[in-house]
C-alpha cells in the first residue's frame, strides 16, 4: 500500500470512530503522556494543538501550563515548513492555515534544539516508531532538526502495523495510545 492509499484507509477508518471512543482514547492518551518520566523530566516541550481528525491535545497543553513547562507550539510559515513559537496560554492561540490553532506572531521564536520533549500527531504510526503523517512534510522538515525525545500520539484503532517509509521518515522515540507508552527504540 502506498502512503496516498494509507491515507485514505485511515481517513475513512477516523469516520468510522465513535466520539465517545475519541474523547475517552484522547483524555487517556494525555493522561499518559503527563504522567510519562519523558513529561516529567521535560522542561521545554513542544506539541501540536489537535484539530477534528488527531487527538484532542487540550488537555495536555493545559497540564503544561500547570505544570510550569515552557510551552511551544507549531507556526506553519509557508508550505512544508513551520517553526515553534512559546505560548503562556490559549489565548495565544488564533486560526491559523489550515483551520488548525496556531500561536501568535508576537509569542516568542522556541529553536528545536532547545526541546526536552517533542509531542508529534499522526495519521498513523506503529510500536516500530514509524509515522505516517498527513502528506504536507511539515514534520519531515522539521524532526531532524530536533534533538530530544519524540512523542508519537496515535488512537490504537488507528495503529498500522505495516508503514511505507522513506530515507527522510523520522522514527519515533515513543508510541503513546490510549493503552500505554511503548519505547520504540529511537531514544536521542
Amino acid at each position: 500500500m502506498t502512503k496516498s492509499e494509507l491515507r485514505g484507509t485511515i481517513a475513512a477508518a477516523v469516520k468510522n470512530l465513535s466520539p465517545t471512543y475519541c474523547r475517552e482514547a484522547d483524555a487517556a492518551i494525555c493522561r499518559f503522556v503527563t504522567n510519562s518520566p519523558a513529561y516529567q523530566r521535560a522542561r521545554t516541550i513542544f506539541c501540536y494543538v489537535g484539530n477534528e481528525r488527531e487527538i484532542d491535545t487540550t488537555a495536555l497543553l493545559r497540564a503544561a501550563f500547570q505544570d510550569g513547562k515552557i510551552l511551544a507550539v507549531p507556526l506553519c510559515t509557508a508550505p512544508g515548513v513551520m517553526e515553534a513559537r512559546q505560548i503562556q496560554g490559549f489565548s495565544d492561540l488564533v486560526s491559523g492555515k489550515y483551520g488548525i490553532l496556531a500561536p501568535k506572531l508576537h509569542c516568542p521564536l522556541v529553536e528545536p534544539q532547545d526541546f526536552d520533549l517533542a509531542i508529534v500527531p499522526c495519521c498513523t504510526g506503529n510500536a516500530k516508531g514509524q509515522r505516517l503523517g498527513y502528506g504536507g512534510g511539515y514534520y519531515d522538515r522539521y524532526l531532524p532538526l530536533v534533538q530530544c525525545p519524540t512523542m508519537l500520539l496515535c488512537r490504537s484503532r488507528l495503529v498500522t502495523e505495516d508503514i511505507p517509509t522513506e530515507p527522510h521518515d523520522q522514527v519515533m522515540t515513543y508510541l503513546v495510545t490510549e493503552e500505554g507508552v511503548t519505547l520504540c527504540g529511537n531514544t536521542h
